[in-house]
């Protein structure tokens, strides 16, 4: 088999390849969005409330313990990658090896997990039948690591967009047969196989391998080891992305686990730019690091503020607008959703901060500090749905959830704060916030109109604010236009003028 090749470093800019892959990644996941969200819409009101709901409880414990069958060693493999090249020829079928045994104790922990917390026996069969999923990732998973170790996240997002598309069409041929949410567990298992292929195929196109069979027993204590502190952040993260559900699923009947997770996905929807970014920037600025680790720190201030320029207004908006979304969007049985939307939409900003975060101390070398962070926040949101959950249902779910965050986020800043030092300009910040308040009040004075005029209206204002009030820096501005003007090559003379 062909070997992993390198591309020589010097030649290589980081803006343009994060640049690249955030453009990629965007366009994919934005289509993949549009797409998927149409789709989730159909899928509720074809199963409804309460069958969505048990189809939530699923994916929830499921994808809680497939965290078991990965530990974090796909991470650290891809980051590896991208330091040196090299590694995939030497730890690339020693991560594969090891998923798959770690594939067989989280498939046994998962299924006998879900029959010990009472389950019914359709909703333990389709979490049996999901685990066959983390033995078909423990190849898929590894080669998808070789493609962004290698920095192409551009293939790794149209691949995402692939697998979304298998599923739907799987499972809309099961939803229009009638049959029940296990067979949407089987659509989203039965694509896998066909993505290995593919991925296959992407990876000796561009000559990246796959490395040929070699397998050093001695390495796997070493490789577990390197890996626990990705698995300590993954199995945090999905403590906080999954533990609310399964919880609701003990005090509150299945329909209501059904409105809170539309108005979850509705909130995952929105952060789709965000994801692609995080993307992006791993494995580039693990390259950078590892060769000036000054570069990292300004890329650190100028994404914090566009982060915050694009999560406070859609929080803001989201809240103010979170009725007539689900109005428009679902049928009226899905109304109680809207108030959960109101409250979870504020987690947007605090989740795409926190996960920028996350990946840069992964970037610079301090996964450690991001595992602490991220465990503590597992601890913090499964005490907080404790409290909150048997009395308040999903509204106090919801508040955990964003109170959770809230305080990953300010962990992460006072984090890098010590490590960057001061830079992030609290004035400049400031004009973003009072230019989100003025959007606010817009759409609260026009709440009575079309959705689409009190979007398109106060998207309008909120950008003019931002841009003549100096929220951002005439360094970042012409940034901005240079960046437009590239992507419009016949109008670049009018806009530099």
């Amino acid at each position: 088999m062909s070997q992993t090749t390198a591309e020589p470093t010097s030649t290589r800019s980081a803006g343009r390849i994060i640049v690249r892959n955030t453009l990629f990644g965007m366009g994919a996941q934005i289509a993949l969005r549009v797409v998927s969200f149409v789709f989730q819409v159909l899928v509720v009101r074809a199963l409804g409330d309460e069958e969505f709901g048990r189809y939530a409880i699923v994916l929830a414990w499921a994808g809680l313990f497939s965290v078991i069958g990965d530990l974090g060693i796909n991470q650290y493999l891809a980051r590896e990658i991208a330091r040196d090249r090299s590694k995939a020829n030497e730890l690339f079928w020693d991560t594969v090896v090891l998923r798959f045994g770690l594939a067989v104790i989280a498939a046994v922990i998962t299924t006998v997990g879900a029959a010990w917390n009472g389950y019914d026996q359709r909703l333990v069969l389709a979490v049996a039948i999901y685990t066959s999923s983390y033995f078909l990732q423990a190849i898929l998973a590894p080669l998808s690591s070789i493609l962004t170790g290698n920095e192409r996240v551009d293939i790794v997002s149209v691949m995402g967009v692939i697998t979304q598309i298998l599923f739907m069409v799987f499972a809309a041929i099961f939803l229009l047969l009638e049959f029940d949410f296990v067979w949407l567990v089987i659509a989203s298992v039965i694509n896998l196989p066909i993505m290995t292929v593919l991925h296959l195929w992407a990876i000796r196109r561009n000559k990246l391998g796959p490395p040929q069979f070699r397998v050093n027993t001695g390495l796997w204590w070493s490789v577990v080891r390197a890996g626990l502190p990705f698995g300590l952040i993954q199995l945090s993260l999905s403590f906080a992305f999954r533990v609310d559900t399964i919880f609701l699923s003990g005090h509150v009947p299945d329909a209501h686990v059904g409105w809170y997770n539309v108005a979850y996905n509705l909130t995952l929807t929105l952060m789709t730019l965000s994801r692609t970014f995080n993307d992006a920037i791993l494995p580039t600025l693990a390259r950078q690091h590892a060769n000036n680790p000054d570069s990292v720190r300004p890329w650190y201030y100028q994404s914090v503020r566009m982060i915050l320029a694009v999560g406070l207004p859609v929080a803001v908006g989201g809240m103010l607008t979170a009725e007539k979304i689900v109005a428009l969007l679902y049928q009226p049985e899905i109304a109680p959703a809207a108030i959960a939307l109101a409250i979870l939409v504020w987690d947007i900003p605090f989740v795409m901060y926190h996960s920028f975060c996350g990946n840069i101390t992964q970037s610079i070398n301090r996964e450690d500090a991001a595992a602490r962070v991220y465990f503590s926040l597992g601890v913090v949101n499964i005490v907080l749905n404790l409290i909150l959950i048997p009395r308040f249902g999903i509204i106090g779910s919801a508040f955990a959830t964003v109170l959770t965050d809230l305080i990953g986020a300010a962990q992460f800043y006072f984090f890098l704060r010590k490590e960057f030092g001061a830079g992030l300009n609290f004035k400049r910040l400031a004009r973003l916030g009072l230019a989100t308040i003025v959007m606010g009040l817009m759409i609260y004075l026009l709440f009575n109109l079309n959705l689409l005029i009190i979007v398109l209206t106060s998207a309008a204002a909120y950008l003019t604010l931002i841009w003549v009030s100096g929220a951002f820096s005439p360094e970042e501005r012409q940034l901005l236009i240079g960046f437009i003007a590239r992507r419009l090559p016949s109008r670049k003379q009018s806009v530099t003028q």
